[in-house]
């Protein structure tokens, strides 16, 4: 049966060689649907076996998008059968109440072939968008979003105009199409959670196992009591500073709890200041990593805002400088991730953070954010006394964030490479944003261009504290120097 928009009622046309061919007609009408085009309902070909066959069709397309996207060393999911069936019903409910809405129903298989014919041409479409490598996604920046709900919305509206066109509705009956296609085609799958995917990564249950247990480790009970304690007894140790000797303190925070990158690189700076900016006694850790929620203090904005407290107190306020080191995801919105399962942590905020940090008393501050989009902390926090790096600029991803990393890119080209080869942050950041630079382009990945705010009164801090690690680094060790007096 092929749908004639010219006439009315519908024309039954003669068959057009057997079913495939067809079920060639019907692809070749979804597309002319989703792409608005006028004649789109005269290829149509309308019957309950080339329904079947379309559905058929969008179940094997989407098992097939699922093996690309993972590839032959997957395994075939059983629970993703079910939820492919999901949407028939709503389509078939909505292709009905259009015929309805016209005054006859013997339109429903038509309308229902076009609209599965349409979602079936949409499908491949989003899963060809699924299928782009993570680099262009990247490079589509704050328009991704919109890039990838592009086909759904195109396909809400190609709805109701092929229900229009294919149930015959004069435009009077053309708000029921409407109501049909947002209600019954569009509400259902963002109401619902129902993807699972066909075809899957192989699942080592050894590992699953693994994780699980590791996961497990944070839920226990004796974790939320020993907190309270682990937190104090971290801030006990920072010793005051002394007077007339500028110094550094450091206040290192992993963030995300999920990837072990985020705890090895805030114990790395540690052993590094340690080693290097004689923060002995002048630091805090706080991390979320479920290998050490029974040793150190979890990191959520009441325990950082505790520990900016008791620092502010240790430190001497005209001359000491405060280094907070902050690394984990970042979000769009500008939000650090502090997460750790089960627990539900605030997010921090840029503008939460400037509170917090005036409300310690802190005068002096170098704040480092390592993150994707942290380039949105440095005008908040940007003064005369703060120096403000971020990984990234406000609208990219920073790199390097594999839960088996050392560093992420800029963690390792700012500490592990440039700080251990001078005591200036600002030489520094010149060198590490050259590193990540170069790093970036050859692998491919999209700049992620390092930003820094710096103001004079940090920098006459940071000069003196520079001053003071240089002498100590040239002076002789107390043994040394006692060798020199006995033997000229």
């Amino acid at each position: 049966m092929e749908i004639d928009q010219a006439e009315s009622p519908l024309v039954i046309a003669p068959k057009a060689g057997g079913l495939l061919a067809e079920l060639g007609f019907n692809l070749r009408a979804g597309f002319l649907f989703l792409a608005l085009h006028p004649s789109a309902a005269r290829s149509l070909r309308a019957s309950v076996p080339q329904l079947v066959f379309l559905f058929l069709l969008d179940m094997a397309a989407s098992g097939a998008l699922d093996f690309l996207r993972v590839g032959e060393a997957g395994e075939f999911n059983p629970a993703g059968v079910l939820p492919l069936f999901f949407g028939i019903p709503w389509l078939l409910l909505a292709a009905w109440v259009a015929a309805r809405a016209a005054g006859d129903e013997s339109r429903t298989v038509a309308c229902a072939v076009a609209l599965a014919a349409l979602w079936l041409a949409v499908s491949v479409v989003w899963g060809g968008l699924g299928l782009l490598p993570e680099h262009i996604w990247r490079s589509f920046g704050e328009a991704a979003m919109v890039i990838w709900w592009a086909p759904f919305g195109l396909g809400l509206l190609a709805s109701a105009l092929a229900l229009m066109r294919t149930a015959g509705l004069r435009r009077k009956r053309l708000f029921a199409a409407v109501l049909a296609t947002i209600f019954l085609i569009g509400l259902p799958p963002l109401l619902v959670e129902q993807k699972e995917a066909l075809w899957v990564a192989h699942q080592d249950p050894t590992i699953d196992a693994a994780a699980r247990a590791r996961r497990m480790r944070s839920a226990n009970e004796s974790v939320l009591y020993a907190q309270p304690r682990l937190l104090e007894e971290a801030l006990d140790r920072v010793k005051p500073g002394r007077p007339g000797v500028p110094e550094l303190f450091l206040l290192a925070v992993g963030g995300h709890g999920g990837q072990d990158v985020f705890l090895r690189e805030v114990q790395s700076v540690e052993a590094l200041f340690r080693e290097r900016f004689a923060t002995s006694g002048h630091s805090v850790i706080l991390v979320n990593n479920p290998a050490t929620v029974s040793e150190r203090p979890i990191a959520s904005v009441t325990a950082l805002e505790r520990s900016l407290r008791v620092i502010g107190q240790r430190m001497n306020r005209d001359e000491d400088v405060l280094v907070l080191f902050m690394t984990s995801h970042g979000s769009p919105e500008h939000r650090f991730d502090l997460s750790l399962w089960p627990y539900r942590f605030d997010d921090l905020t840029p503008e939460r953070l400037q509170q917090m940090l005036q409300a310690a008393g802190i005068r002096y501050r170098v704040v480092v954010v390592s993150a994707c989009y942290s380039g949105g902390f440095v005008p908040p926090l940007a003064g005369n006394d703060t120096l403000v790096i971020s990984a990234a600029r406000p609208d990219r991803n920073s790199h390097g964030c594999s839960h088996e990393a050392d560093w992420t890119f800029f963690g390792r080209a700012f500490f592990d490479e440039a700080l251990r080869n001078t005591h200036s942050f600002e030489m520094a950041f010149d060198q590490a944003k050259r590193t990540v630079a170069e790093r970036e382009a050859a692998e491919g990945l999209e700049a992620s261009e390092p930003q820094m705010a710096v103001g004079n009164g940090i920098r006459v801090a940071l000069s003196a504290v520079e001053r003071r690690l240089e002498v100590g680094e040239r002076s002789p060790t107390p043994v040394a120097a006692a060798l020199s007096r006995k033997f000229p």
